[in-house]
């Protein structure tokens, strides 16, 4: 309606302006072109008019939605959704004979663990020349199974300076926790704008990684304990085979040389 009252008004002096120079009045000269640019010019403006105001709503529903996302929850935070951490204890046993500190130390700081364990544990000594002494075909088990002890003593090594370490870097990582806690229960709207909470998240996911590969490595220990037992399975049933094996094939000639003059050799027995 007032776009039609406009092209009305502005028709009315268009066509005033001719009459007025045909009666001598004046020496306006109505220019048709210069008319209907104006018109054109005016629809532009009425149309940029309207774009502003659809865009002037929109930044204001942007800043009413920005208002009601800064709102502060309406709880208490901290006392609502603070969750209590269990306190990982560290490794403890008496020490009656002095054997068992260098171990708790080592388990629960991951230093001084090769000493540590080697304390609490009966030493595995070494054969030397003694190996000649045993026979060839016995020579393979036994090494077999010492090398077990071996690779026993090495994952055990290496389980413990895991479990030593992680025990002693949980102080910190539980203040990191704690203070991630904090500042994601916090009030203070410095720490909940949008940078505030994505670095949040940021920090929380590294968390996560960092005690998942936490949690690789004590698997990969444990793992390395079931493969030594499986060797050690394995070895126990190979020398199983190799036994039966070598039974059935000189079995028969053992027990017939063993047999042979066995009465003789009884009757002729004396008493020395």
């Amino acid at each position: 309606m007032k776009r039609r009252i406009l092209c009305f008004i502005v028709g009315l002096a268009a066509l005033a302006a001719p009459a007025l120079a045909i009666f001598g009045v004046g020496d306006i000269v109505f220019d048709p072109s210069n008319f209907q640019e104006a018109i054109q010019q005016l629809l532009r403006l009425e149309q940029q008019y309207a774009q502003l105001v659809r865009t002037y709503r929109m930044i204001t529903n942007q800043y009413d939605q920005m208002t009601w996302m800064a709102k502060r929850d309406p709880v208490n935070m901290i006392a609502r959704y603070r969750a209590l951490s269990t306190p990982w204890r560290p490794s403890s046993a008496t020490n009656t004979y002095g054997s068992t500190a260098g171990w708790i130390t080592g388990i629960n700081t991951g230093q001084g663990v090769s000493p540590g364990y080697a304390g609490a544990t009966l030493p595995l000594a070494s054969y030397g020349t003694a190996l000649g002494n045993v026979p060839a075909n016995q020579q393979e088990r036994l090494k077999a199974t010492y090398a077990t002890a071996e690779l026993t003593d090495g994952a055990n090594l290496a389980a413990m300076q895991a479990i030593g370490e992680l025990r002693a870097n949980a102080p910190a990582v539980e203040a990191s926790i704690r203070n991630l806690e904090a500042d994601s229960l916090s009030a203070d709207p410095n720490m909940n704008t949008e940078i505030a909470v994505l670095n949040k998240i940021n920090a929380a996911g590294i968390i996560t990684i960092r005690d998942t590969q936490d949690a690789n490595k004590l698997l990969v220990a444990l793992a390395e304990h079931e493969i030594i037992d499986a060797k050690r399975q394995r070895d126990a049933e190979a020398s199983a085979i190799n036994t039966h094996i070598q039974f059935m094939a000189q079995g028969r000639a053992v027990m017939a040389a063993q047999a042979a003059d066995a009465s003789s050799a009884m009757l002729n027995w004396r008493m020395p």
